[in-house]
């Protein structure tokens, strides 16, 4: 369809092609020196992505691009990415691989920080799943995530309900609520006796045991990195460019659009709708500047 389309706009299709160099005349007019020969343009439409995937083809060609006709770029690192965990302290999960829960998950402050209630998946290595495709975006290194297991639940108030009324282990409690292997390494994890009955555990006890619930608080020591992560945070500065057309501030008929540029969307569908979004608002105004240069 793609082809077609294509084709009825009269697209030329020129794959493979390796750009060697792209240079801008005094008159605006471009010249891109390929392995094939000389491509000449009157505008460029630079929509090359990010770093994501570089197993597909990903390079940062678009930031040298930039770079080159003076643009200032948003430092780059992955987004929508899993998190990972030093080996040792991600030891007594990395069994639980496959494991997933609904959870709330939060990391940052009010400012600068976000909160999500989504999918949780343990991987061998560290965390993934939606929820924490999402908090990736906004975690920083060295900064903790916050994980309530229990979103919809006051995990100390129904500790302290359950109490009167079983004399099951606590792990075993925990079993009805989250996944039971998750719920017997938790409280592992948390220095809680393996043989711990609810009944036994003293009102302050169980409302600790009920705050750790709700405020997991774990730090991540990276992320799976560009190979895994779904897109590129950071990018062209989008103060460098029109908001209506995409077109560069400092090379009049150069416009980025998409991955390349400083903008990053949530999961479902929004970067791909930015990307398409982009790349028309950029096709037309590259069209009528070519036609009126």
């Amino acid at each position: 369809m793609l082809k077609n389309e294509c084709d009825a706009g009269r697209v030329a299709w020129r794959t493979p092609l390796s750009v060697e160099e792209v240079r801008q005349d005094a008159e605006g007019r471009f010249t891109l020196d390929t392995n094939a020969g000389p491509i000449a343009a009157r505008a460029l439409v630079v929509a090359t992505g990010g770093l994501s995937i570089p197993k597909i083809g990903a390079t940062d060609f678009a930031f040298r691009l930039a770079k080159q006709f003076g643009h200032k770029l948003i430092d780059t690192r992955p987004a929508l990415v899993p998190l990972t965990f030093a080996a040792a302290d991600w030891e007594p999960f990395s069994a639980l691989s496959g494991v997933s829960l609904e959870v709330r998950i939060a990391t940052g402050n009010k400012k600068t920080g976000a909160e999500f209630e989504e999918d949780l998946l343990l991987t061998h290595r560290g965390l993934s799943g939606p929820g924490v495709l999402q908090i990736s975006s906004y975690w920083q290194p060295g900064e903790p995530i916050h994980i309530d297991l229990l979103p919809n639940r006051d995990a100390a108030a129904a500790l302290l309900e359950a109490k009167t009324g079983t004399r099951r282990q606590i792990a075993n409690l925990l079993s009805e609520w989250v996944p039971q292997r998750l719920a017997h390494v938790w409280v592992a994890t948390h220095q809680i006796p393996a043989e711990a009955r609810v009944a036994d555990l003293p009102d302050k006890s169980l409302r600790r045991i009920g705050e750790a619930l709700s405020r997991w608080t774990l730090t991540p020591s990276g992320t799976e990195g560009y190979r895994k992560a779904e897109v590129t945070r950071g990018g062209v500065d989008t103060r460098d460019l029109s908001s209506a057309t995409m077109m560069s501030a400092r090379a009049p008929s150069l416009y980025f659009i998409g991955e390349a540029v400083d903008v990053t969307g949530w999961l479902g569908g929004y970067n791909f709708q930015w990307a398409w979004a982009s790349g028309v608002a950029a096709g037309q105004a590259a069209a009528e500047y070519a036609r009126g240069a």
